[in-house]
């Protein structure tokens, strides 16, 4: 079956444009050697050693992944995504042949792939939303696996609509409209079924803030209609079914009270432990009462830390670790699995985050329940807490910078009464909001000496001002993946004027 990859050509998109003259697919790490020189991923982890001897392990094994996918899991006839970085656009491609060396090639152009490219100029908005957050991956090689992803590149590239991606148990029309949502409500011939993204994107948001959660869920109550499990906390891409509000408080058979429905307030302000769980969370598990070996040889060939015991239900009972495992060995030779079962702290897939963090930090893990309150679905690391908190802290410190870049530039060239009249009351700084009216004036423009469109200018600031409001509303979600390129675009464009 045909598979789907993104391989980006560069930080600042440095190899696109040879990349689509020369109809190929180009990655970087100019000093590794040919590939057809590695047997397999093991010799080019220890070539890339030799050629990397700073990098860490953990490094190395990621480049290691990436560049084998590259030489030997793409295969012929696979499609290729490749973000035009300068003009905020994608190319889509696909493989001719065969992984090849190109000696002569600049030492960061020499790791190839031929590819036919089928379209380029892409937009990023002709790809869905759940399709651009794929596409956000910083790899410079990665599968795009998730939600059918493959064949709806496939339309992209032939130039029809991307299709979207509808859950297999939901049943309502990914094009539907709020009309169609009531209608079929109205209808009652079925549960109307849909996942959470679908659900906002009916009232065209995007995230969770408190006033896409007030304005959907006011409105199904007056439609008389909740969700269950409750859009507020199930995952973006899980299905909800809407049920009948109860006539009053309590009725009998209700499938949920109003009174029970979580109040919305405070919803901004958690991060749910579902925050940093992969899409589809899953995890590995051996049962209690198998041998040790067992447990250490899935370890090793999943490369896991750790391990969760479950009886024979899937229920928890611990986890075993190599730290545990060590310790068993040193009262007894030959520790059986009951031996090095430790226990661990489960938390539910709803739980606040930010109350776990000390005992994720101390421990290094936590396993998560399901909303059965019973079986394990995931787990979350120290590491994937600090991989959140960075996907979390970029765009906040990419608009951080150009706030600081503009505010720089625009006092020693604008009147001080100007930026004063424009700040408000409670800033000691202007904000962006204070440099949109500031600067909406075309005189007062020029004064930057900048040579940049006004215009264009003005509805970058204005689009960076609506993100950073919307930022402030704060959820634990990912921004959307045009979201940040409309921030890296804009702070770009405030780093290449701004030269002090």
């Amino acid at each position: 079956m045909k598979s789907a990859w993104q391989v980006r050509a560069g930080r600042q998109g440095e190899r696109d444009q040879e990349a689509l003259a020369e109809g190929l697919a180009i990655v970087g790490w100019g000093g590794v050697p040919a590939l057809g020189r590695f047997d397999d991923k093991e010799a080019l982890k220890t070539g890339l050693r030799e050629h990397y001897p700073q990098r860490s392990a953990s490094v190395i094994g990621n480049w290691a992944g990436q560049l084998w996918r590259f030489y030997r899991e793409m295969s012929e006839g696979d499609l290729v995504v490749m973000p035009l970085k300068n003009v905020r656009q994608f190319a889509i491609g696909e493989v001719t042949g065969s992984y090849h060396y190109r000696p002569d090639a600049t030492p960061d152009c020499r790791h190839a792939r031929p590819v036919r490219w089928l379209r380029t100029g892409i937009d990023p908005g002709e790809f869905g939303p759940d399709l651009r957050g794929s596409l956000g991956s910083l790899l410079t090689v990665c599968r795009l696996s998730r939600h059918e992803a493959a064949r709806r590149i496939g339309d992209i590239a032939a130039g029809r609509p991307d299709p979207g991606w509808r859950h297999a148990s939901a049943n309502l029309d990914p094009d539907a409209t709020r009309a169609d949502l009531w209608e079929a409500v109205e209808t009652g011939a079925a549960p109307v079924k849909l996942t959470v993204r679908n659900l906002l994107s009916l009232w065209a948001y995007r995230r969770r803030t408190a006033t896409s959660l007030v304005t959907v869920q006011s409105e199904l109550a007056e439609h008389g209609v909740t969700t269950k499990p409750p859009f507020t906390s199930a995952r973006m891409d899980a299905v909800v079914e809407l049920v009948p509000l109860a006539d009053e408080p309590g009725t009998a058979g209700s499938e949920l009270d109003p009174a029970e429905v979580e109040a919305l307030d405070d919803l901004p302000a958690k991060w749910m432990v579902r925050a940093v769980l992969p899409d589809d969370p899953t995890i590995e598990a051996v049962t209690a009462g198998k041998p040790l070996a067992t447990a250490v040889t899935l370890m090793l060939a999943k490369n896991y830390s750790q391990l969760a015991v479950t009886d024979e239900d899937g229920f928890p009972v611990g986890a075993v670790s190599w730290e545990s495992i060590g310790k068993a060995r040193l009262t007894n030779p030959e520790p059986t699995l009951r031996d090095a079962t430790t226990q661990v702290r489960v938390i539910d897939f709803d739980d606040e985050l930010f109350a776990q963090i000390d005992e994720i930090y101390r421990r290094g893990y936590v396993f998560v329940r399901g909303e059965d309150r019973r079986k394990l679905i995931g787990i979350v690391t120290a590491n994937d807490l600090a991989r959140q908190f960075g996907t979390l802290a970029r765009p906040f410190s990419l608009l951080e910078e150009a706030e600081l870049r503009i505010r720089r530039h625009t006092r020693p060239c604008l009147p001080e009464e100007v930026i004063e009249k424009a700040t408000p009351k409670w800033a000691s700084n202007p904000t962006f909001g204070s440099y949109v009216r500031m600067l909406e004036p075309p005189e007062r423009f020029e004064l930057l000496n900048w040579p940049l469109d006004h215009e264009t200018f003005l509805d970058l600031l204005t689009k960076a001002k609506n993100i950073r409001n919307d930022l402030m509303h704060f959820s634990g979600e990912e921004v959307p993946e045009d979201d940040l390129l409309a921030i890296e675009g804009f702070c770009a464009t405030i780093k290449a004027v701004d030269q002090s």
